[in-house]
């Protein structure tokens, strides 16, 4: 189950850096107020999601080591 955390959270977080990444080189100039605070949400969620695989990481690598 942990793996499957691990692998969902690592593929959710760069799909959120892609886009992050595309609305810092693209949008950043037309940004509203709203779009302020759907861009903190979108760091806030990569940083969550980032979190999670960081703490799954230590299972499944330990596991993969010993089978």
């Amino acid at each position: 189950m942990k793996k499957v955390i691990f692998y969902v959270s690592i593929i959710i977080s760069i799909i959120i850096l892609i886009n992050i990444i595309q609305i810092l080189t693209t949008d950043l100039e037309r940004l509203t107020e709203y779009g302020y605070g759907y861009l903190a949400g979108k760091i806030i969620l990569f940083g969550i999601f980032l979190i999670l695989t960081l703490f799954t990481k230590n299972s499944v690598l330990k596991n993969k080591k010993t089978a």
